[in-house]
């Protein structure tokens, strides 16, 4: 499967594998080159399904993924979050069985306000299964808003069975990816993985002595509704703003491993700031982009198993939700990019990048006023 592999769940009763992807920048450090090019691939197969379209990426593996193809073809732009980012009863909320955080949801204002003005409504995900999430938030938003949408699935990877294909054709639902894989095997695949990786619990880490703080201070709200342009031209604004405050270009010259980390939802900001450090780097320079995730997942040491190394922390989000860091890498100079505020949350995170042997840390923070 080349640049796909399998992976053993943590504690996962309802699916047993997870399907990672070398070339995503989620779960595991990737070259920016290779996540660009996975994602441009998509954006390209995807080009007739996205005129005048709202792109909906979903939380969290398929965000930046989303942002991506909306940015295409500049259309409008929604994440599903599961993030409390208003009232509990302005959502339109579906559910995700087999994962560990079942909740999903979309702010109904949003919807209202941009269900009208566009033809199609197009999910993104990383990878399709079965595709029962989707159909329950098409079910969903069609009983509020009758008026009969056109929809579309883009995923990088297709594991749906022959009946699944069959039932979203019926229904004139397209579903436009990358790789079609068999997955009848996966289950059986992943139940003899050694889980003899390496794993740091973190908590209550003391704040990180010579981290350098740069807070970029922003109206736009990555998890609301979108013109995709707005927030590629606010994260122009950012990149002038880290030239101008920390001469970032000169800071990455003639360094040769070069990380940018986001956190759990917020990961096209970094994506597209791992981009732009590519871009200005020396040509020999390697340039990694992944993020912190809610899913557990088991390490192992064997050579060919995806993810080795798991960091264990506090989400920045939420003191009481526990998060992930895979496979860590020493780097020259290393990215926080992240929109969180909990403290002891962030404290943890950067605890574990300089356990990873990091020094020369920048934590830049995505900085809105209002909530999430």
């Amino acid at each position: 499967m080349n640049k796909i592999s399998l992976a053993k769940r943590l504690n996962n009763n309802k699916r047993g594998y997870l399907i990672i992807n070398a070339d995503q920048g989620k779960h595991k450090p990737a070259l920016i080159e290779d996540v660009e090019n996975e994602y441009d691939t998509l954006a390209k197969l995807s080009k007739n399904i996205l005129k005048n379209a709202l792109v909906i990426g979903f939380a969290e593996t398929a965000i930046a993924i989303g942002a991506t193809l909306a940015s295409s073809a500049g259309a409008y732009f929604m994440q599903t979050t599961r993030e409390n980012i208003c009232a509990e009863n302005e959502y339109i909320y579906f559910t995700e069985a087999h994962s560990h955080a079942t909740e999903q949801r979309i702010v109904l204002a949003d919807m209202k306000e941009i269900y009208e003005k566009i033809d199609r409504i197009v999910f993104v995900e990383d990878e399709i299964t079965t595709g029962n999430t989707i159909w329950h938030c098409i079910e969903e938003i069609e009983s509020i808003f009758k008026g009969n949408k056109k929809y579309a699935i883009a995923p990088l990877t297709n594991t749906l069975s022959k009946e699944r294909k069959k039932f979203f054709k019926e229904r004139n639902v397209e579903i436009v990816y990358i790789r079609d894989i068999n997955k009848e095997s996966f289950e059986a695949d992943v139940l003899d993985t050694v889980t003899d990786g390496d794993v740091s619990r973190i908590e209550n880490a003391p704040k990180e002595d010579n981290i350098k703080y740069i807070d970029f201070k922003t109206d736009i709200r990555t998890r609301r509704l979108l013109n995709i342009k707005d927030l590629d031209n606010e994260i122009i604004r950012l990149e002038e703003y880290l030239e101008k405050n920390i001469d970032i270009m000169t800071l990455i010259k003639g360094k040769d491993i070069i990380t940018v980390l986001g956190t759990e939802e917020f990961i096209y900001v970094p994506f597209k700031l791992a981009q732009y450090v590519y871009e200005n780097a020396d040509k020999s320079s390697k340039v990694y982009v992944h993020s912190s995730t809610r899913s557990p997942i088991e390490v192992s040491k064997t050579k060919d198993y995806p993810l080795h190394t798991r960091y264990e922390v506090e989400s920045i989000y939420d003191k009481n939700r526990q998060t992930y860091i895979y496979d860590l890498k020493k780097s020259d100079i290393f990215f926080l990019v992240s929109d969180g505020k909990d403290k002891n949350g962030e404290n943890d995170i950067l605890k574990a990048i300089k356990l990873a042997g990091n020094k020369d840390i920048y934590f830049i923070r995505w900085d809105n006023e209002q909530q999430l």
